[in-house]
């Protein structure tokens, strides 16, 4: 490092990405705990949705164990993560049985796979345009396949994750069920509690579920317009229907039916071929076809006896066929099977030649004959392809000639195809009996297809290499969520499919893809001769049992199942990216599935108001937990039925239960004083009103026509601690010039998401230093700070965010700084925990470089927090080092470690600093003096990271004594979470020391920068 304060930058290291407390159930927050776990080795837990990197450490939502929410026949998961200061083995991880209500789920219904990683060398594009948000910025590894090793290995520093599966099976009574996983490591043990909260609800199986899902994939046989079947072959060295590809073949059908895919794709042609389908001469079109349907029917009654296959998809197209090395020319081609006598061979042929004729006229009804001969046309629901994604006159043309022809020989033939060009894609969309929009053209042209719908069509939405953008897709470094929520979106929508190219494309060179993952859903797996799953398969399966529940919903309350879809996907770019409430809407569905009402439900017996009431409805009746009576306003016009409910909350939706008509529209607002009010939801008709957002009153408003209410349910939880800044007043310097800000944007209890939304106010061009600040009245004790990212375009956000509190506006103390990624699970808050700090005035400021992608910064949400617990009894101490800092790093006045002020980049002063040659090891010890005999029941070290270099120490050791010479070691970790190595400690002291040991990485690696040590008596 250089002899003066810079910044030395060797790596940067983006934030996590993703996830709700999805460990379902109300996950035990890590409550200040250590993750201390064995001698040396610590574990947290995360939800399925959050991508755990090499790197990686828990949020301040992270656990410490594994709780699952789940009907019977679901199956959900969450990870245990493990971080070692060493190298440490992991031998494997067991299970206990799951007990609760004198019933049990055994053992084997859990499982688990180690998370492997695959290099990105860029984030995914398409052409110019990129993907966003990723969930780490390129290259770099990301997580994506489940190992099927039994084993692994954490390495030093290193996170590995252990994704932890639940199978549910049927019959499993309603309950909270619990146990234990036990990973055993050779540094010892690691028990983690698991517990899987049942609801009385049961899934369909695959074969029976509402939901129709088709991963185009080549283990029967290429994909029809690629020109070989060489797939299977190259990657496991052995041909297709020998033994061993029948043994892969089985683990595939387990994995599909475990993933719920339940369309099996047939290359029609390529499987004609397997088989020994001859043709005579078909040189001047005239071959006469004998069809061997042998490999076909084989493949079909594969997987059909393995539970696998509710619709059959038979693929056959027409393609502009320039991948046979022909001029890409927009004529389509069709594919057939050529030959001048004996067993026949794969072609393509203009889709209106003689050729294309000859083969038609004898396939199709052929095809038909046999498919009825086995009762799969309608058993199976069979549907076939004419051409994938026609685009423009010309191929329009085509499509509809080929169908024509097809439909000539067997008239209702189904028939659907993958399509985003418009209006290609509309046009024959009414031709087709499943329509496939991508979701980027079906977003642009909803009515156009939801009308096709209504007259019965079947409505597949699918994804490919677009939409790309904020847009809803399955890319490996998009946040994991995304897959999950496109089955929320179809139901929202009406849909009731999901196409996607493509499952297993692996000849497709990662590097040389710019849509990271698109050929790939699964991995092969070689030594075992299986595949590998992946987290993305897994969030598709998620998303489909979701679908099954809401389902289940709807036909109890249709309403009210298709509103909580949408409280999560707006449109297709449009979704809530907090995972925390995509878990909350969640439990609310299992709940409404199981016909269990909200719970909680806030807004029970609460003082309620309204405009106007009849005699015997007054506003109490809507919420007095009684479905026979009801709120029923004493006339027409605008109406206002008003809730408070006494204290903070934290908002999740409204459930309105009509005691007539729904009314026609509504809106929602919300308030923390009565007095200022933001909307947070605008619609009508429907019984369920999605709301992220806290207050401590709602009001809704209906412009005219409302019946009455019988009840007004209320979803969420009172707030832990009061948001000091909640519907206060502030000022911002400089006044914003891109947005402009209402007066309250940043403390209305409404989250923005989007630029155009009208709830977030921004900066441009010569305003890159912005600050917020805030007058809390009186002074208060504060203890957290927490400000709202912008959710969907990271550009958007600052590149520094910094944390201050005075308490006379004139001296003010750095309580807090992070660079632009925001660190909680979600990655869409910026999180500032720091020991109890008397303030009256709070300031945020933020800075920005702008740039061509980044010419604005938006402002939205700011909290402040009171404290709750006790006071730091390390404030202000007095403290000794067994060495003097860097003389280019000191300690100024020897109190940067108890001063209140908490350090953020290395070079602010507000830390002090210790070098470590690159290639030694090291450690230094600081020793506070408490004054007294203290009982200590937590103690805090502040992890110095600016977010750029890793100056972290690699573990940190407490000792504690009542004397200096009986100080004895009782904690130690290496893992920090939200910037605090925390430490749950019951012992008597006078003297705390913190002892930081450094193993060091290399350049950018080799210091070690010391702040503030904290202790509580609890």
């Amino acid at each position: 490092m250089p002899s003066v304060r810079r910044l030395v930058i060797a790596a940067l290291v983006a934030a996590v990405a993703f996830a709700p407390n999805a460990q379902a159930g109300t996950p035990p927050p890590m409550q200040r705990q250590s993750v201390q776990a064995a001698p040396g080795i610590d574990y947290w837990t995360e939800p399925s949705s959050t991508s755990v990197f090499q790197d990686s450490l828990p949020s301040k939502e992270s656990g410490r164990a594994i709780a699952l929410d789940a009907a019977a026949n679901e199956e959900e998961s969450a990870q245990i993560v493990l971080r070692s200061s060493s190298y440490v083995n992991v031998d494997g991880v067991s299970f206990s049985a799951l007990t609760g209500n004198g019933a049990s789920i055994a053992a084997s219904n859990l499982s688990y796979n180690f998370v492997a990683y695959k290099y990105l060398n860029a984030n995914t594009k398409f052409g110019n345009q990129p993907m966003y948000p990723p969930v780490r910025k390129a290259p770099g590894d990301f997580p994506d396949p489940l190992s099927n090793a039994r084993t692994a290995s954490v390495g030093p520093r290193t996170a590995l994750s252990i994704w932890v599966t639940a199978a549910v099976p049927k019959g499993t009574a309603a309950g909270a069920y619990t146990g234990t996983a036990t990973v055993t490591t050779q540094a010892g043990p690691i028990d983690v509690p698991v517990s899987v909260d049942v609801r009385a609800v049961t899934l369909p199986d695959p074969k029976d579920q509402t939901f129709e899902t088709t991963l185009w994939n080549v283990f029967f046989g290429e994909i029809s317009w690629a020109p070989d079947g060489q797939t299977m072959e190259q990657t496991y060295k052995y041909p297709r229907y020998s033994p061993q590809y029948w043994d892969l073949m089985d683990k595939v059908a387990t994995q599909m039916k475990r993933h719920r895919t339940n369309t099996l794709t047939l290359p029609l042609v390529n499987m004609l071929v397997d088989g020994n389908t001859t043709v005579t001469d078909n040189s001047n079109a005239a071959g006469v076809y004998t069809f061997d349907w042998s490999r076909i029917d084989e493949v079909i009654q594969f997987m059909l006896d393995r539970g696998v296959v509710k619709r059959l998809e038979g693929f056959w197209v027409s393609a502009d066929t320039y991948n046979w090395g022909r001029p890409q020319d927009g004529i389509r081609e069709v594919e057939i099977i050529d030959g001048t006598g004996g067993k026949g061979a794969r072609n393509y042929v203009n889709w209106n030649s003689a050729k294309a004729n000859n083969f038609i006229d004898q396939f199709i009804p052929q095809l038909k004959q046999h498919l009825d001969a086995k009762g799969w046309t309608e058993s199976l629901k069979y549907w076939m392809h004419v051409g994938d994604e026609p685009i423009g006159d010309q191929e329009e043309a085509a499509y509809r000639g080929i169908a024509q022809r097809m439909r000539s020989h067997w008239p209702d033939v189904r028939i659907g195809d993958a399509a985003f060009h418009e209006p290609t894609a509309a046009n024959l969309s009414s031709t087709m009996s499943v329509m496939v929009p991508n979701l980027l053209n079906y977003d642009q042209n909803r009515a156009t297809y939801d009308n096709l719908r209504a007259q019965g069509k079947d409505l597949y939405f699918y994804n490919c290499n677009i939409p790309v953008g904020n847009y809803l897709n399955r890319f490996i470094d998009q946040p994991q969520f995304n897959q999950r929520l496109t089955p929320w979106y179809a139901y929202s929508r009406g849909a009731n499919g999901y196409l996607h190219y493509s499952m297993n494309g692996w000849l497709a060179d990662l590097d040389a893809t710019e849509s990271k993952g698109d050929h790939e859903i699964v991995w092969p797996d070689v030594a075992n001769n299986t595949i590998q799953s992946t987290i993305r398969y897994e969030s598709l399966r998620d998303g489909i049992e979701d679908y099954e529940v809401l389902n289940l919903v709807g036909k109890r309350n249709p309403k009210l199942a298709r509103d909580l879809a949408a409280a999560l996907t707006q449109t297709a770019d449009k979704y809530s990216p907090d995972t925390g409430y995509q878990a909350r809407i969640r439990r609310i569905a299992l709940d409404a599935a199981a016909g269990k009402p909200i719970s909680p439900h806030l807004a029970r017996n609460t003082t309620a108001t309204a405009s106007s009431a009849a005699a015997g409805h007054e506003a109490a009746k809507a919420v007095d937990g009684d479905s026979a009576t009801s709120w029923q306003p004493s006339g027409t016009g605008a109406q206002w039925l008003q809730v408070d409910f006494g204290r903070q909350v934290q908002l999740d939706g409204l459930q309105l239960n009509w005691s007539g008509t729904a009314a026609a529209s509504y809106n929602v607002k919300v308030s923390y004083d009565g007095a200022r009010w933001s909307t947070a939801y605008s619609g009508g008709g429907g019984a369920f009103a999605g709301i992220n957002g806290k207050a401590r009153y709602v009001r809704v408003e209906f412009s005219s026509g409302v019946s009455g209410l019988n009840s007004l349910e209320v979803a969420g939880s009172p707030l832990a601690k009061q948001n000091l800044l909640g519907g206060r007043s502030y000022s911002v310097s400089p006044t914003p010039n891109n947005k402009p800000d209402s007066g309250f944007e940043s403390t209305d209890g409404v989250l923005a998401d989007a630029h155009d939304d009208g709830r977030t106010y921004g900066f441009g061009a010569g305003q890159g230093t912005v600050t917020i600040q805030f007058d809390l009245g009186t002074a208060r004790i504060v203890d957290e700070v927490r400000m709202h990212a912008y959710e969907e375009y990271p550009a958007y956000r600052p590149d520094q965010v910094t944390i201050a509190t005075s308490t006379d506006n004139v001296t003010w103390k750095q309580k807090g700084y992070l660079p632009g990624t925001p660190n909680d699970q979600s990655k869409i808050w910026y999180q500032f925990d720091f020991p109890p700090t008397t303030a009256r005035y709070v300031r945020v400021t933020l800075n920005k470089t702008f740039t061509a992608d980044a010419s604005v910064m938006l402002v939205d949400e700011i909290e402040a927090y009171g404290a709750t617990g006790p006071a730091n009894l390390a404030a202000g101490a007095s403290y000794t080092k067994d060495n003097a800092p860097h003389a280019n790093y000191p300690d100024t006045g020897n109190k940067e470690s108890t001063d209140g002020v908490i350090a953020g980049h290395h070079n602010d002063t507000f830390s002090y600093g210790y070098n470590f040659g690159v290639g030694t090891t090291g450690w230094r010890k600081v020793t506070v003096d408490l004054g007294s005999v203290q009982q200590l029941g937590r103690i805090e070290v502040h992890d110095n990271f600016d977010g750029v270099t890793k100056y972290s120490p690699d573990k940190v050791r407490i000792s504690a004594g009542e004397t200096l010479d009986r100080v004895t070691e009782i904690a130690a970790t290496s893992v920090s979470s939200a910037q605090w190595f925390r430490f749950p400690v019951q012992t008597k002291a006078r003297y705390v020391q913190v002892e930081y040991e450094k193993y060091s990485q290399g350049n950018a690696a080799d210091w070690i920068f010391v702040d503030e040590i904290a202790a509580y008596a609890n």
